[in-house]
């Protein structure tokens, strides 16, 4: 099934109606046998917003028709025909049509005589930032989806799927939508084909919450005057810890402090005590060693460590350099209490305060006996994968979710899974869109996802259920991909074999195996050299690629009669050559380490920049987030 097939307005912008008006409207003409039937009116003094919702419109109906709707100021004579008012025109006023009352991107939409109105909770700024309010927009965009079924694969002309017809109607419900998440971020996505294709994917904030790491500052200001703020190292001491990253960035907290939590809310309250107070611990494995914070921990089943026997095995960690904050095990149970205390004062001075934190790293675990309330807003920051999502990674999910949701909390996912695997064709789609899916029925609040990095040509069904779920929570994932495979037109089949052959082969290594591998190839650079690279030749093996290579030329030739599917399938062709050279030259690297011969491994290098470089028009933010793993092969090649 097709996802437009069964899209509804319950679940566009990412949110819920909140309220239904008068069923489905009589039909707005736009467009009839090909000629322009209505127009498009926009206030007076437009917001930047909604002279942009204007011109979104009239792009995508005119590439859809041919006809090139009017954008008209409604301080101007109107032509005959219906109209589509968007924004906080006159019209919309006199017409009662209130948007005070919504939330920030939220909308409405009403049919009045032969009129549409679409209008928003919007505000100044530049349409495509992340916390200009632009319900408009949104309106138009969810419109444009379940009316003239559009959609938008990756940033681009290439990526827009819009059907052409020669007639065009619109027949939306009337109703008031307010989006089902708080903020939708995805960082990166900088470029402006990037910035232009996730707003139209809804990514926006309604609200602005504030979150990441906050205590980098803490040392410098009270170090000195109040140490007993910071943790306590396995020595006894409270300093910056020398077995961690320099910096004060890097200190952690004694987050059973009394101190501690009284500075954290008169630092809120100087701040004019704002509805998101931040206690995200600083990166990087945390821990207190003293007495008070280990006996605000539980036992940890997973932990080798004896629970009493804990500190002894801390200090004999730190004495030998390494991440002694491993041998206390799970610390959820501490951070969820610091959390509370922080909430229940702070709610004192202002009921609605969320207080938010990371569940990061050796405090990701749920808690054992913590309660919690919605005035905790927890981000969830699932476990690491070098490979982007496994099933493994989603077993861990899936219990670490739904053992923060029991305690009450509020939540939100803070991922890192896109920023893995480099450019190499992958595919976990289904694994993705699912437990998205899974977290939108479970308490989801919002999404900052780390990072988008180009790899459209090579990840696209993955990237594009990303972008459709956190819109569509309830469309089946099996549709999702259908949409995404139909734009490949007579091409669908072979381009769905393409990815359901790495989606066959994803890697589903358990922790152990992953660690037992990459060590394994440890002289050849892991740890600054991605993972990824270093197992790659074990992924994509000969057989393997050349699976793939063989699928993308039979879809090139069932795609020739259809010019749109043919640059498609070229697209995907230039990501599938793209990790080819990457894969050569990783091989090649690996080879001169072994046999001291450089030669093979630099013109495999230069075939790989050479193919940038011509190909510098097809995306250069496509190579985005290689550079830091490819450093090893800059200093070979010198």
């Amino acid at each position: 099934m097709k996802l437009s097939t069964i899209r509804g307005f319950a679940v566009l912008a990412g949110g819920a109606i909140i309220s239904l008006f008068a069923g489905r409207v009589a039909a707005v003409d736009l467009v009839r046998g090909g000629k322009a039937a209505a127009s498009i009116v926009i206030p007076s003094h437009p917001l930047p917003v909604e002279s942009y919702a204007a011109a979104e419109l009239q792009y995508h109906v005119e590439a859809s028709t041919g006809a090139k709707l009017p954008i008209i100021s409604e301080s101007d004579a109107l032509p005959a025909g219906g109209h589509v008012y968007l924004g906080k025109c006159n019209a919309a006023v006199a017409a009662k049509i209130d948007t005070s009352a919504l939330s920030g991107n939220g909308y409405l939409v009403r049919k009045i005589g032969a009129d549409l109105y679409i209008a928003g909770k919007d505000s100044r700024g530049d349409p495509l930032d992340l916390d200009t309010h632009e319900g408009t927009l949104f309106g138009v965009y969810d419109i444009l989806e379940s009316e003239a079924h559009v959609r938008w694969l990756w940033p681009g002309k290439l990526g827009e799927v819009i059907p052409r017809q020669t007639d065009l109607s619109f027949t939306p419900p009337e109703a008031s939508v307010t989006p089902r998440l708080w903020f939708k971020q995805w960082r990166g996505g900088s470029s402006p084909g990037e910035r232009i294709w996730l707003k139209r994917q809804r990514f926006g904030r309604s609200v602005q919450p504030a979150y990441g790491h906050s205590f980098g500052k803490y040392w410098p200001k009270f170090g000195a005057a109040h140490p007993e703020y910071f943790a306590m190292l396995p020595d006894g001491t409270r300093r910056l810890d020398p077995t961690s990253e320099p910096g004060p960035e890097w200190v952690h907290m004694c987050v059973s402090e009394p101190g501690l939590w009284k500075q954290v809310i008169a630092d809120w309250k100087a701040r004019g005590a704002p509805e998101f107070l931040n206690v995200c611990e600083d990166d990087g494995w945390a821990g207190c060693a003293c007495e008070r914070c280990l006996s605000w921990d539980e036992p940890d089943p997973d932990n080798p460590v004896p629970f009493d026997q804990r500190l002894q095995a801390a200090k004999k960690a730190f004495d030998g350099g390494r991440d002694w904050q491993l041998q206390l095990g799970s610390l959820s149970d501490r951070y969820a209490k610091f959390w509370k205390i922080v909430a229940d004062e702070a709610a004192k001075t202002r009921p609605d305060v969320k207080v938010v934190s990371y569940v990061y790293d050796n405090y990701r675990k749920p808690p054992v006996k913590a309660v919690l309330s919605q005035n905790v807003l927890c981000g969830v920051v699932p476990q690491e994968s070098i490979f982007g999502y496994s099933l493994d990674d989603s077993q861990v999910f899936r219990h670490d979710w739904a053992g923060w949701e029991k305690t009450g909390c509020a939540l939100f996912l803070r991922p890192n899974y896109t920023l893995q695997a480099q450019n190499f064709p992958t595919s976990y789609a289904r694994t993705l869109g699912e437990d998205l899916k899974f977290a939108a029925a479970h308490g989801l609040r919002g999404t900052d996802f780390d990072s988008l990095t180009s790899k459209y040509s090579t990840q696209g069904p993955t990237l594009y259920m990303l972008a459709t779920i956190l819109n569509h929570p309830d469309a089946p994932v099996d549709g999702v991909l259908d949409d995404f495979y139909s734009a490949f037109g007579p091409a669908r089949d072979s381009v769905k074999a393409y990815f359901d052959l790495w989606e066959s082969i994803y890697p589903q290594y358990s922790e152990a195996e992953k660690m037992a591998r990459i060590k394994a190839k440890r002289k050849y650079g892991a740890g600054q050299y991605g993972p990824f690279y270093l197992l790659a030749d074990v992924i994509y093996t000969p057989e393997v690629m050349g699976q793939a290579r063989s699928l993308l030329q039979q879809a090139r030739s069932q795609a020739a009669p259809d010019s749109g599917a043919l640059a498609r399938v070229e697209w995907l062709l230039k990501g599938f050559t793209h990790a080819e050279l990457m894969l050569a030259t990783a091989t090649a690297y690996e080879r001169a380490i072994d046999s001291g011969d450089k030669t093979p491994f630099r013109t495999a290098y230069h075939a790989l920049k050479e193919f940038r470089g011509a190909n510098a028009d097809y995306d250069t933010s496509h190579f985005a987030g290689l550079v830091g793993s490819e450093r090893v092969w800059e200093r070979a090649d010198k």
